[in-house]
């Protein structure tokens, strides 16, 4: 079996969008609004401690918080953009690269991910021209070996 390459690529870009899926309402229909860090928590889980920075906004004259990623310290005053949904506006993102493209599909994309370049790679044939490092195998090419002395 013979995938092409640019069903590879095809491919290989609709799962590396699947995040994407799960903030694309907020995308194209949310709207932008400013936030600021105004603390930031520790919390325990078993042996692991993890922080977040607490990120407050405002929506519809009301205020709103959003945990920020896990792990990554901001300094309280930094500003943010963030998203909300008009419906629902405890929906919200930070709006950047990391805000919309890690959430709950991530894992689920790189285990996809994984699996589609393990059965490409199984399912590529193997060139006929490719080096070995068999001497039987290498019919046009002589491997010289140095003489010890």
């Amino acid at each position: 079996m013979k995938i092409s390459g640019t069903k590879f690529i095809l491919i290989t870009l609709l799962i590396v969008l699947i995040p994407i899926y799960g903030n694309w309402k907020l995308l194209l229909h949310g709207e932008k609004t400013e936030g600021v860090v105004v603390k930031i928590i520790e919390q325990d889980a078993g042996m692991l401690r993890s922080f977040y920075s607490i990120i407050t906004y405002q929506a519809n004259q009301k205020l709103y918080t959003l945990k920020g990623p896990e792990n990554v310290e901001y300094e309280i005053g930094k500003k943010f953009p963030i998203l909300f949904s008009t419906n629902d506006p405890e929906n919200s993102i930070i709006f950047s690269l990391r805000g919309i493209y890690v959430n709950r599909f991530t894992s689920a994309a790189v285990v996809i991910f994984i699996l589609w370049m393990a059965f490409y790679l199984s399912f590529t044939p193997k060139r006929t021209n490719r080096r070995s490092g068999n001497p039987q195998n290498n019919s046009q090419e002589t491997i010289r070996r140095k003489k010890l002395l």
